[in-house]
């Protein structure tokens, strides 16, 4: 990281040319246009934060200018919820005000149950010319990790575990307080609106494979079957997008926010995820001559998570409400690099119930939790395990919040935003990986975050997070 100017473009290797658009996908985009007179055409991206952000078009002018691409300004992509947007001076000058080319990923065309005559797709910023993908968007950084497994022969299977708050939008009061997870009672509540969101999701084609009750302040969940590659994470887009607008249109708030409640428990984001041969399609973490059922190339890739998990906290929990989970924790919350064989108190959780269903739950990761920037960090930091050939530690048996360094066990996360933005400052390995441009534009505005975390505490500022951050994450 010692170039002060980085390239603001990826590699050649991530770049996608505008006009690569096949006469297949054209007539399919037209054909469902018109089946399901679509007028307007939401053109969104992901943020830093995974707030949606974009544009209505009419649909005559998106077919017009779709080959060409969308032009849109593209701070956007580094501001913060609310509050402005920092001053980037590793980046030209030029971009901080000039537009950026959004080319639509037709596969990603969507025609929203919810709302009539509207459809969405996610787009990806490039260059003004069209000609290069831009480093710092987080779809763009998963994707170049992404390609890079697969180059080595790699695809991965995951998906995001999204717990949410759901507040009424005018008190920001949880609708309701049950202590007890997992109580029927809670479910018939809420039933109306958890229907909702269900139909809705499967109406927009996200395989939802429960509902789930956490019981407490309003907490809920719907694990969504996995998926390969970079379509995980756009999954994990969708699964917010729907959740926070259904709920909008029932009279609620649905908050990502990680730690809204100091006293309650932290609303999670587990990323579950395993490895299978590119060409054959075949499991990779599992084999039964193993004490525990697991395969040297997952004690490889765990041990990469394990070695680079300090510098994924500040992805994983990229607020200072996120890192409150580590400060009041509950037993499910993981305080340190740990791994164990179904435990839950440990940053790693494997999960071994056969050949097709052995996996690593990344317990670090909470509700805020960019999905793009989630399965981005992963691969980085399990594939340089699978590289280097990393020696796996040994595993934690019992609870892993009594295990500390002083007895062999690994750092306690200390619960500072701030030390999570040292971690990864000091691991070359992951700043390489995810890109120069990336990372220095995302640590500043990590940074900006704590100065204004700061200021309103000298201040006495106590609704600062509230205000800022709970209603939009």
């Amino acid at each position: 990281m010692a170039n002060t100017n980085p390239p603001i473009l990826m590699d050649a290797a991530s770049d996608r040319m505008a006009s690569q658009y096949s006469k297949k996908e054209l007539d399919t985009l037209r054909r469902q246009i018109k089946e399901k007179k679509v007028r307007f055409i939401f053109v969104v991206y992901s943020d830093f934060h995974a707030m949606e952000r974009g544009r209505a078009i009419p649909v005559e002018r998106f077919l017009s200018r779709l080959e060409e691409g969308i032009l849109m300004i593209g701070r956007q992509l580094f501001r913060l919820p609310k509050m402005d947007i920092p001053e980037m001076p590793e980046l030209p000058a030029s971009m901080e005000v000039i537009d950026l080319r959004f080319f639509p990923d037709l596969k990603t065309f969507k025609v929203i149950p919810w709302r009539k005559d509207v459809a969405t797709v996610i787009a990806d910023p490039y260059d003004v010319m069209g000609q290069g993908a831009i480093g710092f968007s987080p779809r763009n950084v998963a994707r170049k990790q992404v390609m890079r497994l697969n180059e080595c022969g790699y695809e991965i299977l995951s998906a995001l575990e999204y717990e949410f708050s759901v507040l009424d939008a005018k008190t920001m009061v949880p609708i309701h307080t049950d202590m007890t997870g997992h109580w029927v009672k809670s479910f018939f509540q809420d039933w109306d609106l958890l229907t909702d969101i269900y139909d809705n999701l499967i109406g927009i084609d996200v395989k939802v494979e429960q509902i789930d009750s956490e019981g407490e302040n309003g907490v809920y969940e719907y694990p969504i079957q996995p998926s390969m590659g970079l379509q995980s994470a756009d999954d994990g887009f969708w699964v917010k997008k729907t959740i926070r607008e259904i709920s909008q249109r029932n009279g609620y708030l649905a908050s990502f926010s990680s730690k809204p409640f100091v006293q309650s428990s932290g609303v999670s984001g587990h990323f579950n995820h395993s490895l299978l041969d590119l060409k054959t399609g075949k499991p990779l973490f599992f084999d039964g001559q193993d004490s525990d059922n697991m395969s040297k190339i997952m004690k490889h890739w765990l041990a990469g998570l394990l070695r680079h998990a300090p510098a994924m906290v500040i992805f994983g929990c990229p607020t200072a409400s996120c890192q409150r989970r580590f400060l009041h924790f509950d037993r499910a919350t993981p305080r340190n690099r740990s791994w164990g064989v179904d435990n839950r108190t440990c940053s790693f959780r494997v999960k071994s119930y056969g050949p097709n269903q052995t996996y690593i739950e990344n317990r670090i990761f909470a509700a805020a939790c960019n999905p793009y920037l989630t399965l981005a960090v992963n691969i980085a930091a399990g594939l340089d395990g699978v590289l280097n050939e990393l020696p796996l530690p040994p595993m934690v048996k019992g609870s892993a919040h009594h295990v500390h360094e002083d007895d062999g066990g690994s750092q306690m996360f200390s619960g500072k935003l701030s030390d999570a933005i040292k971690a990864l400052e000091e691991d070359d390995v992951i700043c390489e990986a995810l890109g120069e441009e990336f990372i220095k534009t995302y640590l500043i505005n990590k940074k900006y975050e704590c100065q204004l975390e700061e200021k309103a505490k000298q201040m006495g500022d106590e609704s600062f997070y509230d205000r800022e951050y709970l209603p939009y994450l």
